[in-house]
């Protein structure tokens, strides 16, 4: 299928490969990266801010979880299949154009939904939240990179990454406190202005798009089969919660996604302008990050969907002490990773990557020896040592991914990212949840034969599932130091 030609115009005394004297400044790098974390915040708080309320949601609309939570279902199915889209579109006609086009229509979403008067209007309005926030994070990561010199990469994407940590940590808090004393409406509503002023902000600070080609032949071949392959995979994976990974319904759903991916490859490597250049993936150090990136997104959820469970159910913790238990981890991560990010400009990313990924499995498995006895005072210090390892591997492995494309392509890879995060944590949010249920009936099972009461057999089993869960998490994070450690080796070698 041949592409769709558009005419875009470019300022031709700019080269498009390199950073622009304007763009580099100190005043403008600021401006940018502000606007950035805006829209971060925004986007991030809008997934965990929204998942508290489906207690609510279910009982104002009489509707079954199942189907009420495809108001983030839907909103994650959009915008991971759209996001490769968006980002070749933002490379060639304009990073600020599709960010303030995006910012724009996740805030009229926002609003819409504000004002939905039935399940199914709420979960369509999510939907063009979703298209919107796609927009948004195709772009955020390759505006940051380009408006920061070369040498403060990583230090702009750790400051950008402190909005990320601040959204997951912020949601909780604010949807509770909004349904608590005012009504679902209001965890819409009250966020509507403020959104609004990020799109204020976009067209304001950021500078006018210097466009990369006179004109671009969008890979409608590309778009289509790139979209329709990862909606069928996280489709099929967010199915696998309720019937299970060997279900064939599910099967089916991610069979057909990794076909359509296949002919996605294929017709990439024909394409004259293709939509994911594959070209990147010989550069050993983006397709190790990007392995890397992927694997330890999967690795994340068994530790954020079960460690609640473990708390309230396991060691009789009430929601606000858990809650605020498992915000040390995130305010470890916002702590180190900013840090990590400028030391990494100036020692190496390499070495921080690897260092990261280290501390994040090492943090795993001292969690195997959490029981039905273990107090605070331990866990407080594996959860910091977990965030420490996560700010420490994720900025510099964005800084490598970011560093080792041509400027020209910092769209796709920002956009590429951002469909690892999504596909890698519905991915592991799936195997979790499968992995534990499955285990925890296992357990209940035994505690019963051996002579314990029902309610104290479902106690005791809960630590066990835990860990057999958490495997997981080990298993992927050794994979993720594994692949980093011979990046650091060549990076210790190229630097002395």
């Amino acid at each position: 299928m041949r592409g769709t030609s558009f005419p875009v115009t470019r300022s031709p005394e700019l080269p498009v490969t390199s950073q622009t004297p304007e763009a580099a400044t100190d005043n403008y790098k600021w401006k940018a990266l502000i606007t950035m974390a805006m829209g971060a915040l925004m986007a991030t708080m809008d997934v965990s801010i929204t998942n508290i309320a489906f207690p609510t949601l279910t009982r104002i609309f009489a509707v079954d979880m199942a189907t009420v939570i495809w108001v983030t279902v839907g909103y994650v199915l959009v915008s991971t299949s759209s996001m490769l889209v968006l980002g070749k579109i933002g490379d060639a006609a304009g990073r600020k154009r599709i960010y303030s086009t995006g910012m724009l229509i996740f805030t009229l979403g926002m609003a819409a939904c504000s004002l939905s008067r039935s399940m199914g209007e709420l979960i369509f309005y999510r939907c063009i939240q979703g298209l919107g926030a796609a927009m948004l994070v195709s772009c955020g990561a390759a505006i940051v990179t380009e408006a920061f010199p070369l040498e403060e990469t990583g230090r702009g994407l750790g400051l950008l990454g402190i909005s990320v940590s601040l959204g997951f940590i912020i949601g909780p808090v604010l949807g509770g406190f909004l349904l608590d004393w005012l009504d679902w409406r209001a965890i819409f509503y009250v966020r509507t202005p403020f959104s609004f002023l990020t799109f204020i902000m976009g067209l304001i600070l950021l500078k006018k798009d210097r466009t990369a080609f006179h004109g671009f032949r969008l890979d409608l071949a590309g778009a289509l089969t790139s979209s329709l392959g990862i909606f069928c995979i996280v489709y099929g994976v967010s199915q696998a919660r309720e019937a299970g990974f060997l279900s064939p319904g599910v099967l089916l759903w991610v069979m057909s996604g990794i076909i359509v991916l296949t002919g996605f490859a294929f017709q990439e490597r024909r394409a004259k302008d293709p939509l994911l250049d594959l070209s990147l993936f010989r550069d050993r150090t983006f397709l190790v990050a990007s392995l890397s990136l992927f694997l330890s997104f999967i690795s994340a959820p068994p530790f954020i969907l079960v460690m609640p469970f473990y708390l309230m159910q396991g060691i009789a913790m009430t929601p606000s002490q858990a809650g605020f238990l498992l915000a040390v981890n995130s305010v470890a991560t916002i702590v180190c990773g900013p840090v990590s990010g400028a030391l990494s400009d100036k020692f190496g990313a390499e070495r921080f990557a690897a260092a990261g990924a280290a501390a994040t499995a090492l943090a795993f498995v001292l969690m195997m020896f959490f029981d039905l006895d273990t107090g605070i005072a331990a866990i407080i210090p594996v959860l910091i040592l977990l965030g420490v390892g996560i700010g420490m591997f994720q900025t510099p492995n964005s800084s490598m991914i970011m560093g080792s494309v041509p400027r020209d392509r910092l769209g796709t890879a920002s956009a590429l990212m951002g469909t690892l995060r999504q596909v890698g944590i519905s991915l592991g949010m799936a195997l979790a949840g499968a992995l534990y249920t499955s285990r925890l009936m296992h357990h209940q099972a035994e505690s019963i034969v051996d002579g314990a009461e029902r309610s104290e057999a479902a106690r005791l089993s809960i630590p066990a599932a835990f860990h057999d869960t958490l495997l997981l998490s080990i298993v992927l994070s050794t994979m993720v130091v594994l692949l980093s450690t011979p990046l650091y080796r060549r990076g210790s070698k190229g630097s002395s």
